[in-house]
């Protein structure tokens, strides 16, 4: 058979096959090309934060980008492949730390980021602190006639207070929640008192509690032995 013949042989249906193929590859090629577009909302996370610190305040919680790939590529994606973390190594005091967003976020390959907003997220880190600080009692009113102060005793003479540095740096003191009425003791007497705790105050490291002894001379009962 001649090349002649072979071309031309059922050329109608040749061309159609050629043609169905060009527009299919045409078609695929092209949807492979397109490029969509989509709006996704990242949560902000931090890591490697220090025992001794405290995140106060992340601001925004949420960061919005806009990311842009091919058609094929974003029906891949999801969400979840899309993470902000910002990595707190290192801070171990009371700061306030602005981040640049896109230096954080992780995304997968082949898909651009158009827009972030905000492009900054700021963060406020607080230190936790222990301090020393001595207990105070007060005391109301005034021995009866014929009582004595022998001695008066605290103990704990001192507290460890736990809290934001910033935030207790101030306090040089905590004292007992109630007064002691010193009319009404007429003999040796120890009494339990709870502490004071300020709102800057975290928590007591090692009681909430005073115990304050109070030793005196009743005259009036030896007078009454005579």
């Amino acid at each position: 058979m001649k090349i002649k013949d072979i071309i031309f042989n059922n050329f109608n249906l040749k061309v159609l096959a050629l043609f169905i193929a060009l527009l299919t590859w045409i078609l695929i090629t092209g949807k492979e090309r397109t490029y969509l577009e989509e709006t996704i909302d990242v949560n902000v996370e931090y890591i490697n934060v220090s025992k001794n610190i405290d995140v106060r305040d992340i601001n925004p919680e949420k960061v919005r980008i806009k990311v842009k790939g091919t058609s094929n590529e974003m029906k891949k994606i999801s969400p979840k492949d899309f993470k902000l973390k910002i990595d707190l190594r290192g801070t171990n005091e009371s700061v306030k730390l602005n981040k640049f967003t896109k230096d954080y976020l992780e995304y997968p390959e082949n898909i651009n980021i158009v827009s972030v907003y905000p492009q900054w997220i700021e963060i406020t880190i607080e230190e936790f602190s222990i301090k020393e600080v001595p207990i105070k009692v007060k005391y109301t009113g005034m021995f009866k006639k014929g009582i004595r102060l022998i001695k008066r005793s605290i103990k704990p003479e001192k507290i460890r207070i736990y809290g934001y540095k910033p935030q207790i740096k101030n306090i040089d003191v905590v004292y007992a929640t109630e007064s002691i009425d010193l009319s009404k003791i007429d003999k040796t007497t120890t009494i339990k008192l709870s502490l004071k705790k300020r709102e800057e105050i975290l928590k007591f490291k090692d009681s909430d509690e005073v115990e304050v002894t109070i030793v005196v001379e009743n005259r009036n009962v030896k007078n009454r032995r005579k």
